[in-house]
């Protein structure tokens, strides 16, 4: 019988992630700035996780590329609460889904599942004390494997999030 990576696998890899980021090209990813004053206060902030690791375990890493622009990494705290962690700082976020979707097919062992939601800035530290913002964001995560009890042959999760940041 065929089997499809499950739900708790992709929930694992959510989980991991957050608010984070992702892109086909990363020139569909970037847009111009808001036109909010030049010290970088409320202009659109842009995250970007990419991961092809399938057991969830690796540091995840976070790009921040606004009035923040740096890597970092993403801690969850929970399943819907994460740290992002940069050089100057850190960042809380808590995040929402809106709507999801599941796919699978049998032939191909192809899985997909999609989701988009809401996030929130709820503060930070050092240089992002009192960070507050709010945006969307979508991940999507690729699993290709027909059998649960070894790892996939193709995994990818992507999530791309933007909105304005206030510093």
């Amino acid at each position: 019988m065929i089997q499809v990576i499950s739900r708790n696998a992709v929930l694992r890899y959510k989980r991991r992630s957050a608010v984070v980021l992702g892109v086909l090209l990363l020139g569909i990813f970037f847009t111009v700035p808001s036109a909010a004053s030049p010290s970088g206060h409320g202009r659109v902030e842009r995250f970007l996780q990419i991961s092809t690791d399938a057991s969830g375990e690796a540091t995840q890493t976070v790009l921040a590329f606004g009035p923040i622009h740096a890597k970092g990494t993403d801690t969850p705290v929970s399943d819907t609460e994460d740290v992002f962690t940069f050089p100057a700082g850190t960042l809380s976020v808590t995040h929402h889904p809106k709507k999801q979707s599941d796919s699978s097919d049998p032939v191909t062992c192809l899985f997909t599942h999609t989701e988009r939601g809401d996030y929130r800035i709820t503060g930070g530290s050092g240089a992002y004390a009192g960070a507050d913002g709010h945006g969307h964001y979508t991940l999507k995560v690729s699993v290709i494997g027909c059998d649960e009890s070894v790892p996939p042959e193709v995994f990818t999760l992507v999530i791309k999030a933007s909105g304005p940041l206030h510093l």
